[in-house]
C-alpha cells in the first residue's frame, strides 16, 4: 500500500526525473557504487573499531558486536521481503505513473519485493555501531547513509520512502540490541586470545567480512545462490 508520505516525497523527487541526463546519470553512478555506499561506512567502522587499543579485536568486542549484528540484520531485513507480502517497487507499479530517470535499468529488481530496503537496514545499522564509538562521526554516519545511500534509490524508483524508514527501523533495533547484549566473560576472553594468537588470521576475517559487508553481502549471496542451483539441479 503507497500511503500518502510516500506520495509526497516521491512526487517531489520524480517531478526532477528526465530533466538532465548528467544528473540522472550522477545519481545512478552513486547508487551502484560500493566505495561511495560501504566503503565510507567500514572506513569509520574500522577508526570506530581501532580508535583506542590499535587492535581490531578490543576489550569492548566492537568488531565483533558490528558484524554479529550487521549479519542478523541482513538475515532479517531478507527474510522479511521474501515472506511479507509482495510490494513492486515504484518503477513497476503502473498505478504511480512513475518517471523512470535516464539509464536506470528498471528490471534489474524485478521480482524483489521493495518493503523493506535491505539497503537501510544493513547501513542504518552499521551507522549505529559507529554511533556507539562516536556520536559526531555517528551523526555523520546516519547522514551519510540518508543521503547518498538510500535517497538516490528512492529518486530511481527502487524503493519508497516508507521501505527505508522501515528497514532503518529495524537495523538501528537489531543493532542496538545487539550491543546492549552482555557477552559472556569466557567469550570475550576467547576472542581477545585469538587477536593475540593469531593477528594474521584475525586481520585477514576481518578484512573479507567487511568486504562483503561493504558490498551488501552480494558476491556471498551469489556463491550461496550458485551453490544451491548446483545442488538442487544435480
Amino acid at each position: 500500500m503507497t500511503t500518502a508520505f510516500d506520495l509526497a516525497i516521491m512526487n517531489t523527487l520524480n517531478a526532477y526525473s528526465r530533466h538532465s541526463v548528467a544528473v540522472d546519470k550522477a545519481i545512478y553512478v552513486i547508487a551502484q557504487s560500493d566505495l561511495l555506499k560501504g566503503g565510507v561506512l567500514m572506513a569509520l567502522l574500522w577508526w570506530a573499531w581501532t580508535r583506542n587499543s590499535g587492535r581490531l579485536i578490543g576489550p569492548d568486542l566492537l568488531s565483533i558486536r558490528t558484524i554479529f549484528g550487521a549479519l542478523l540484520a541482513i538475515l532479517v531485513g531478507r527474510a522479511m521481503q521474501n515472506f511479507l507480502p509482495m510490494r513492486l517497487r515504484p518503477v513497476h507499479d503502473p498505478n504511480l505513473a512513475f518517471v523512470v530517470p535516464h539509464d536506470v535499468n528498471a528490471w534489474a529488481v524485478d521480482g524483489w519485493s521493495s518493503f523493506p530496503s535491505d539497503h537501510a537496514v544493513l547501513f542504518f545499522g552499521l551507522a549505529t555501531a559507529v554511533w556507539w564509538a562516536s556520536r559526531g562521526l555517528g551523526a555523520l554516519a546516519f547522514l551519510w547513509t540518508l543521503v547518498v545511500i538510500c535517497l538516490p534509490r528512492v529518486y530511481l524508483g527502487l524503493h519508497f520512502p516508507t521501505d527505508i524508514l522501515a528497514g532503518g527501523v529495524v537495523g538501528v533495533a537489531i543493532m542496538a540490541l545487539v550491543l546492549a547484549v552482555p557477552v559472556p566473560e569466557g567469550l570475550r576472553h576467547w576472542f581477545i586470545r585469538q587477536q593475540d594468537t593469531r593477528p594474521g588470521l584475525v586481520y585477514a576475517v576481518g578484512f573479507l567480512l567487511t568486504l562483503q559487508m561493504a558490498t551488501l553481502f552480494a558476491n556471498a549471496r551469489r556463491l550461496v545462490e550458485g551453490a544451491m542451483t548446483v545442488v538442487l539441479g544435480s
